[in-house]
C-alpha cells in the first residue's frame, strides 16, 4: 500500500471532519462534567481530560503559527 500526499479537497475535508469531532469531544466532556459535578459536587476524571486536550489544542496552534513566520 503506498501512501500519497492529501490533494486540497482531501485537505479540506479532513480539517472540517477534525472540527467537528473536536466540537463533539469537547461538549461531550464537558457535559459530563457538568452533571458529575452537580451530582458529586466534584468534577472528575473527564474535565482534566477536557483540560488537557484543549491545552494541547491551543499549544499546538501557537506553535505551527509561530513556526509558519
Amino acid at each position: 500500500m503506498k501512501l500519497r500526499k492529501a490533494d486540497e479537497m482531501e485537505q479540506y475535508q479532513n480539517d472540517k471532519s477534525a472540527k467537528n469531532a473536536y466540537l463533539f469531544f469537547t461538549v461531550a466532556l464537558l457535559v459530563w462534567s457538568f452533571i458529575d459535578f452537580f451530582k458529586k459536587g466534584q468534577t472528575g476524571w473527564e474535565f482534566t481530560i477536557l483540560l488537557i486536550g484543549n491545552a494541547i489544542f491551543l499549544g499546538s496552534r501557537v506553535f505551527y503559527k509561530r513556526k509558519m513566520r
